[in-house]
């Protein structure tokens, strides 16, 4: 199978540039004044300085830009950034080597994602931005914007022939490392079903479903159950988007859509040392796996049958025929059963348009892949663990496949067709949104 994992959000800055603020310094939102803290959130920052051929100064996203042309060699430029809602305004310093050219600023924003989740709709506020030169203060920016809130997934921005597929956003709802997915594993471990969450360490396909299993029935003991309700929050015609709910959420309301549903089981599976990956299809998500180390046997889960009643299956399938069934087991073997022959149907339905040229309708987001592009969780419930610790587990497994090597392309080319998960990540580069034609 052809896994796809589409390119990075910054060529979002293509869209829509605010007003001028005076004649030598400009100030860019994308996509259309709206700010998505998520697509922030979701982005290691850059680790290596800009090409200074491009002029780009800052390790921010680009998603908030500041052009400024030079006065001098070595001007000392300083931001001030204030958006209302998020508090107390953050500075941005830089120096401006070369005279009389444009610099484009990317200021590196410090997101607080639990004062982020207290904004539940979108919220009309204004960024307001000031520039000071040489100690000497030139003038405020003014942009109205629309804070989106953090539960608020992206996916896809088009303005005419220009277009970018952000399905990618999804692997950032995915945290393997939230409080949740222990509870979920202690659960799981009372099962019955398994002794050990060990990965692919047996080389055993049966002993992996029966890892997978466990975790059906400990959600099913918890009774989160489907919800049939509609997450869409923008549907065109230039910007799509809709709500991903957090872990935690999805935990307390015991109910889940079939998004929601797909990133609480793909992030269990991520922390038991299983690869997993998302399924999109026209207005539905359901959640795979391999059952393998090589990634050459994938199984599918229908999340919509989260707590439903389904009959024990005459003839159990090879991975629970050993086992002497409880009741508990019995039910949720039925269930688990029910899911898996669902969701290969679905998938052998959808196979044809799973091929990187069909999005955002069809996608698969592959997380270890997604991580390996520098997309992270935004780890809004892993209070116990500190954001950077948190970053550095997440990519726990990558180093055991095969590392990407570093690709050393140009800009971005809309026509081409999206990457295949093997081949190399986009560079810094290409990753630039200076190097995107506007």
């Amino acid at each position: 199978m052809r896994l796809i994992i589409p390119i990075i959000a910054s060529t979002l800055q293509i869209f829509a540039p605010a007003a001028l603020a005076a004649a030598d310094w400009t100030v860019r939102v994308t996509p259309f004044n709206q700010v998505f803290p998520a697509l922030e959130l979701s982005q290691a920052r850059r680790t290596q300085p800009a090409n200074q051929t491009d002029h780009i100064l800052g390790a921010g996203s680009g998603l908030i830009s500041v052009s400024v042309r030079a006065h001098h060699a070595g001007e000392h430029v300083l931001l001030r950034i204030e958006i209302p809602a998020l508090g107390p305004a953050q500075n941005f310093a830089a120096t401006l080597a070369e005279s009389d050219v444009t610099y484009h600023l990317h200021p590196p924003l410090d997101w607080t994602a639990a004062q982020l989740r207290l904004l539940p709709t979108p919220l009309n506020t204004h960024l307001n931005i000031q520039l000071t030169r040489d100690g000497v203060a030139v003038g405020a920016n003014v942009v109205g914007i629309s804070l989106r809130p953090l539960d608020e997934a992206l996916y896809f921005v088009r303005d005419g022939k220009d277009r970018v597929d952000l399905s990618w956003i999804f692997a950032a709802y995915v945290d393997e490392h939230d409080a949740v997915v222990d509870r979920i594993l202690d659960s799981a471990r009372q099962s019955g079903i398994i002794e050990n969450f060990d990965g692919y360490a047996g080389a055993d396909p049966d002993n992996v479903q029966r890892q997978v299993w466990a975790i059906w029935q400990a959600l099913s003991e918890r009774g989160i159950r489907y919800s049939g309700a509609d997450p869409a929050i923008e549907r065109g015609p230039n910007v799509f988007s809709q709500r991903v709910r957090f872990l935690a959420d999805t935990w307390a309301d015991r109910s889940a859509n079939c998004i929601d549903g797909s990133v609480l089981i793909a992030s269990v599976l991520q922390r038991m040392g299983l690869r997993a990956f998302l399924v999109l299809v026209p207005g539905h998500a359901f959640v795979g796996y391999y059952t393998d180390a090589d990634a050459r046997q994938a199984a599918y889960l229908e999340t919509t049958l989260l707590g439903g009643h389904v009959r024990t299956p005459d003839k159990r399938p090879a991975f629970a025929r050993t086992l002497k069934l409880n009741v508990a087991q019995r039910a949720s073997l039925g269930g688990f059963t029910a899911a898996l022959a669902a969701g290969q149907a679905r998938h052998s339905r959808a196979a044809a348009k799973l091929d990187g040229r069909h999005h955002p309708d069809f996608a698969v987001i592959d997380i270890d892949a997604a991580r390996a592009y520098g997309i992270r969780a935004i780890a809004t419930g892993s209070a116990e663990l500190p954001a950077s610790k948190t970053r550095w587990r997440s990519a726990r497994r990558i180093g055991s496949q095969p590392k990407p090597a570093e690709a050393t392309g140009t800009a971005l080319n809309y026509a081409a067709p999206n990457r295949n998960v093997n081949a190399a990540p986009p560079s810094a580069s290409e990753r630039d949104t200076s190097r995107v034609p506007r």
